[in-house]
């Protein structure tokens, strides 16, 4: 039995052995390659892209895409969501004409097929078409250097509450906009047109007790009309919450309106008293040592005074010297400063003493506080020989304060002496 089994087995194996060689004398079949569509590359228009279409309501997509010998085959996807729907299907070229609507972002896609259907799939790209009456935004952020001035860690809100105010070109207030964080602003198409100014103002600041001190604000304006124009107006430490009120103010723009068109004016200054005739007429002052000047404001412009009789009973009643002749002292202001004011050196009065003629300049500096409950003017100055041989100051500086009236009207201001100091009469011997 085993001899039997053993011959059936070797005819097996010679069996498998011609049948295995017959299948190698066969000809290879031939390899054959499908050549599928190359992943579609954009053409037109471009990823992300605003398109301005001021005459018509059509774009072309266009893409590039090669396959050897294959036809065109494509299907089309277009529309407002970022899946958007088929709107072709066997589309023979690689471009495809849309309706569009001013204001939309569009997306769409392709995918290509072979002779054999195999899919070639592109990435979905996106255009927006710009809308010529699309509004125009403001949002307005800042910083403070709270943790280096005081040491507390305090969210830029909570240091200090800005109110985003837009004034037109009179600087009166159209809008005011006053939140507990960061403000926006939208610009209503109905505004006339005209110049408006970006103004922000502080409402509120923190109360840190016996660690108060001033800290500054940065500010940035950021404007945006969507497709058309954007950017943002930084305005580095241009405010100080010493103050909180409305005449202490920070400009931080410009813009004109023409329709729906706006031109944006950088501007990023602080502003402290625009108006300065409540200054203008005749005061009675007081300095720190008793001496009283009847003097005569006038106003020359926007940001300057002229101050007549300043100085003149220190001159004439303590040092003695009649004054003969005199100029007005020209008071300059510069309103992106709390403490701007400033009387350059010039040409004040001429007296006598001893029969002889003597020249005295003036020069000075000051400081305008509106948000105090009595608003305050404040003016140190000195008096010295025009050959710069003797400086007043070097005994008594002259020191006053105008305690600006509310409600108009001009009469006697009240002074604030710093306590009089009890110094001799300097002996006047350097001219003689």
């Amino acid at each position: 039995m085993k001899k039997k089994i053993s011959i059936f087995a070797i005819l097996l194996v010679l069996s498998m052995a011609l049948t295995f060689q017959s299948c190698l004398d066969r000809e290879p079949v031939p390899f054959v390659e499908e050549q599928a569509w190359t992943i579609p590359v954009l053409v037109a228009p471009e990823n992300g892209s605003f398109i301005d279409l001021p005459a018509t309501s059509q774009v072309t997509l266009e893409w590039s895409s090669e396959a050897d010998g294959d036809a065109q085959n494509w299907d089309v996807y277009f529309g407002t969501s970022e899946e958007p729907n088929k709107v072709a299907t066997g589309h023979t070229s690689q471009s495809y004409t849309v309706n569009v609507t001013s204001g939309l972002r569009y997306y769409w896609r392709v995918i290509g097929y072979d002779s054999n259907k195999v899919p070639t799939r592109s990435s979905v790209w996106s255009f927006e078409i710009i809308n010529t009456n699309a509004p125009l935004k403001l949002y307005m952020a800042w910083t403070t250097d709270v943790l280096d001035v005081i040491g507390l860690e305090v969210d830029p809100e909570e240091a200090a509450n800005l109110r985003l105010k837009v004034v037109d070109e009179n600087m009166d207030v159209v809008d005011i906009v006053n939140t507990n964080g960061f403000e926006s602003y939208e610009f209503d198409p109905g505004m006339a047109d005209g110049l408006y100014y970006i103004v922000a103002d502080l409402y509120s600041t923190i109360d840190a007790g016996d660690f108060n001190a001033p800290i500054n604000i940065s500010v940035d304006l950021t404007y945006s009309q969507r497709g058309i124009m954007s950017g943002t107006i930084p305005s580095p430490n241009i405010m100080t919450n010493q103050f909180t009120c409305d005449s202490y103010f920070a400009i931080l723009a410009g813009i004109t309106k023409a329709g729906n068109d706006y031109q944006i004016e950088p501007i990023s200054r602080a502003e402290w008293f625009a108006d300065l005739d409540p200054l203008v007429g005749t005061w009675a002052v007081e300095d720190q040592y008793g001496f009283v000047d009847n003097i005569e404001i006038t106003k020359v412009d926007d940001h300057t005074l002229s101050i007549t009789g300043l100085g003149f009973d220190m001159i004439e009643g303590w040092w003695g010297e009649p004054i003969q002749a005199s100029e007005p002292a020209i008071m300059v202001f510069d309103w992106n400063k709390f403490d701007g004011i400033t009387i350059a050196p010039q040409y004040h009065f001429t007296t006598t003493w001893d029969g002889d003629p003597y020249d005295y300049d003036i020069e000075g500096s000051g400081s305008l506080n509106m948000c105090s409950a009595t608003p305050e003017l404040v003016i140190k100055y000195d008096i010295a020989y025009s050959d710069g041989s003797m400086s007043i100051g070097d005994y008594r500086g002259g020191w006053f304060t105008i305690t600006i009236p509310y409600g108009g009207g001009k009469g006697t201001i009240t002074s604030s002496p710093k306590g009089l100091i009890d110094m001799p009469l300097p002996p006047k011997v350097i001219k003689h």
